[in-house]
């Protein structure tokens, strides 16, 4: 029974040690891999400044986001608002303190930098407060990603969404 347990300490400590190995490799990486966190976004088109006008990606599940402070990428899901607007929402923002630090980040510096479809835009972002708009885009969210339908209106301090707006290249 003993060499079971042996066995069995053995294997999980190889599980963490891979895992830990991924997270390192991810944040030397030119964005996340997975779900760990990748370094600063490097390839791509560099483009002088972000669109006001998101449309042509409303069909894109998601997208590589940088904040420049801390300079760390991950993957994250994007919403099209019907005026063209780009939303990123974030859910689990309270649920998940241990592993959601990005929108606390991006509350603080807003600047960040997307890949979408090659290209790198430089924008800001710039949290959501009206109760009717993350109501509205809650109810996309859902849709798009076919996610259970949530009663009532989303919690707002679990579920932020950063509007994406133009920024110059700095």
């Amino acid at each position: 029974m003993a060499r079971f347990f042996r066995w069995i300490g053995l294997f999980i400590l190889l599980v963490v040690a891979a895992l830990a190995l991924t997270a390192l490799i991810a944040r030397m990486s030119d964005g996340p891999i997975g779900v760990f966190a990748g370094g600063p976004l490097d390839s791509g088109d560099r483009m002088a400044e972000g669109l006001s006008d998101w449309t042509e990606f409303r069909g894109v599940d998601a997208i590589d986001l940088q904040l420049l402070e801390p300079p760390r990428s991950r993957r994250v899901w994007i919403l099209v608002d019907d005026d063209g607007s780009l939303y990123i929402p974030s859910g689990f923002v309270r649920s998940l303190p241990i592993w959601k630090h990005w929108p606390h980040e991006a509350v603080k510096d807003g600047r960040s930098v997307i890949r979408v479809e090659g290209r790198l835009y430089p924008v800001q972002l710039v949290r959501i407060e009206d109760m009717q708009l993350l109501s509205k885009l809650g109810r996309k969210l859902t849709a798009k990603y076919e996610l259970p339908a949530q009663e009532g209106p989303p919690d707002p301090e679990d579920f932020w969404v950063f509007r994406v707006d133009p920024r110059t290249a700095s």
